[in-house]
């Protein structure tokens, strides 16, 4: 006969220490600890079984199957109450300390991090915490302070630098549409045709357009183009312009595409210069910097799930106005264009995430 242990508490415990182990925004001493546990517990049925019994692991791994994202829920309910009920008196205030370090960085390094969305910086900041076995902000600003390369590794987990090209196809032919549109008013004026990428991480956004455009027939023998690609990270702006990318970035690109505009060389794909030529690469803040202007076509996609929502509502108008009239807003296709802005971006193909400027 072994011991008769409840099956929920050891399935509750494994999921609360995978939960609190980057959590340096909360008290996670042993009392806390123990308090978040006794709260799961209190709130999942106890299922006790013999550890002596055959398959106890088969058991366990049914268990956690059959109840575990209940369990999961109720391990991130017990967090955020007890967290928010400390009974002891704290030894340092989080809070404060996660300002102080947030203002440093914008002291230091110019990226202004204060208005994004507070709980994925506290997630990502967390890596580095992590790596570095701190477990407070205060000594990580320290070693921010100690240590000015660390700033080179926490921009790396901080900045949005998941790219591939021809990202969500779908997008791209509602995108080669208004583009179509745009050339033949633009040919037919006599205009320049101005396209920016905002937050273009490796460039593979930007090059992506020049190759539509080329495919479009379109180059700057027989309209003058100018593609920008911009991003708050220096390193990878650099990456961009080399034009050296891994086979998984340019798995949406047809053969025929790869081809004609990349030549191979060991595990990697190089631009030829014909298509890095027509893109020019530009370190840019979004909350700081000034816009560009008598834009065209803006494409920022998945950046705006970074951003509060007043900040979110600021970077929509500053596009506003660098679009030019009737130009068009390309965003992620998990965002959404908030309701105020609705009052100044129309839905040209809402599955898409295409907004054209409402000139008013």
């Amino acid at each position: 006969m072994g011991e008769m242990v409840n099956i929920m508490e050891k399935i509750a415990s494994s999921f609360l220490e995978l939960a609190l182990a980057l959590r340096y925004d909360i008290c996670t001493c042993p009392g806390c600890r123990k308090k978040m546990l006794s709260y799961v517990l209190e709130k999942i049925p106890a299922k006790y079984v013999d550890t002596a019994t055959p398959h106890f692991d088969t058991i366990y791994k049914q268990m956690v199957k059959e109840y575990g994202r209940r369990v999961i829920i109720v391990v991130y309910e017990a967090i955020d109450v007890v967290s928010r009920n400390v009974s002891h008196i704290e030894e340092e205030d989080r809070e404060a300390d996660f300002q102080l370090l947030l203002d440093r960085i914008y002291q230091d390094r110019g990226m202004d991090l204060r208005e994004y969305h507070r709980k994925l910086l506290q997630r990502r900041i967390a890596l580095r915490m992590n790596a570095c076995k701190v477990n407070t902000y205060s000594q990580y600003l320290r070693i921010l302070i100690e240590n000015p390369r660390e700033y080179e590794k926490l921009f790396e987990v901080l900045t949005i630098n998941v790219s591939e090209f021809f990202r969500d196809p779908p997008v791209w032919k509602g995108l080669r549409e208004v583009l179509a549109e745009l050339i033949l008013k633009k040919r037919r004026r006599g205009d320049s045709l101005v396209i920016w990428s905002a937050g273009c991480a490796g460039g593979e956004e930007p090059y992506s357009v020049a190759i539509l455009l080329r495919e479009m027939g379109v180059d700057r023998n027989n309209l003058d183009i100018k593609i920008y690609g911009t991003d708050v990270d220096r390193g990878i702006l650099e990456e961009a312009k080399e034009g050296k990318y891994k086979k998984n970035k340019v798995r949406n690109v047809p053969g025929e595409l790869l081809e004609k505009y990349f030549s191979f060389s060991g595990e990697e794909y190089k631009l030829k210069d014909e298509i890095k030529e027509m893109v020019e690469f530009k370190w840019h803040d979004l909350i700081s910097s000034k816009f560009l202007e008598n834009v065209d076509v803006i494409i920022c996609r998945n950046v705006f799930i970074y951003f509060t929502r007043t900040l979110q509502e600021q970077i929509l108008s500053k596009f506003y106005e660098s679009l030019n009239d009737y130009g068009y807003l390309v965003i992620g296709l998990s965002e959404t264009i908030l309701s105020e802005a609705r009052l100044v971006f129309k839905e040209v193909n809402l599955g898409c995430r295409i907004y054209q400027k409402i000139v008013v």
